[in-house]
């Protein structure tokens, strides 16, 4: 069994380095557009050989770049007779501008995304475990091959993740709102500090500015992508954090503090820590 990954970096050579110490796969090709995290995915072992086009044999093919460049990869590889999937943050516009192409969706792509991003980026960023106790959401189309859905499935939870299936537009109003909103906040946010203020940075802002240090190329390609869904969540926050401001201005303690018991309990109700 022959796996390529397009994109050798954190998502990419995870997922490899999982599959090789789990035996998924015997031969692993990389194909990056950046030299550099070629070179590096091969000299950590991460792949065994880098190349420049996807091999005709390759039985599973991850397409693990940025989420703008997934449904290029997909047109160009709509004819490869293995199985691809994909790593993209953004379901909806991916599979449209697919559809824009060439007509149909691949019957044998298998959409997913993995929910198991860092702030850091590259092939030695890479770990086998990235993927444990992690949730992997799928979401295949109409003329999707159930076959091909079933066995990256396993693929995943070979690597100890989670699979479920979701509608793809659905996908991207709840990312928008889990994922993608909290990345932009803490962009936003990381405007107002300046070098001076960091030597009196507690716990509050180690953990919410943690994802600040995220990769910009790839998340401002996430907010064009999911645009309208991001936004709608941006508005909803903005409206929120309107009416907390009235209530402090107007010495609310009452709804101030309610505001924060409902935060407090449903935050309580996350267990994925």
């Amino acid at each position: 069994m022959l796996l390529t990954v397009v994109g050798t970096g954190l998502i990419g050579g995870s997922f490899a380095l999982g599959a090789r110490t789990r035996n998924l796969f015997q031969t692993f090709v990389g194909v990056d557009p950046d030299p550099g995290n070629a070179q590096s995915a091969l000299s950590l072992g991460i792949v065994d050989e880098i190349a420049d086009e996807v091999p005709a044999a390759s039985d599973a093919v991850l397409i693990a770049v940025p989420s703008d460049a997934v449904a290029e990869w997909v047109v160009r590889l709509a004819d490869h007779p293995g199985i691809l999937f994909d790593a993209g943050s953004v379901k909806g516009a991916i599979l449209d501008a697919i559809r824009g192409q060439l007509g149909e969706i691949p019957e044998r792509f298998v959409p997913c995304h993995p929910i198991a991003g860092r702030e850091v980026s590259g092939p030695g960023a890479a770990n086998e475990d990235l993927f444990a106790e992690r949730l992997v959401v799928q979401t295949p189309v109409a003329g999707t091959v159930p076959e091909a859905q079933e066995q990256v499935a396993y693929w995943w939870r070979s690597l100890g993740a989670r699979v479920e299936s979701m509608d793809p537009e659905l996908h991207d109003r709840v990312y928008a709102l889990t994922s993608h909103l909290p990345h932009l906040l803490a962009f936003a946010y990381m405007q107002q500090i300046e070098p001076a203020h960091l030597d009196h940075a507690g716990g509050g802002f180690r953990d919410f500015s943690r994802i600040g240090g995220s990769d910009p190329d790839m998340w401002s390609a996430i907010f064009g992508l999911n645009k309208d869904a991001v936004l709608a969540a941006l508005a909803g926050f903005e409206a929120d954090l309107a009416d907390l401001r009235r209530a402090i201005e107007a010495d609310d303690e009452e709804a101030v503090r309610d505001c924060i018991a409902r935060a407090s309990e449903r935050r309580r109700g996350y267990h994925g820590d």
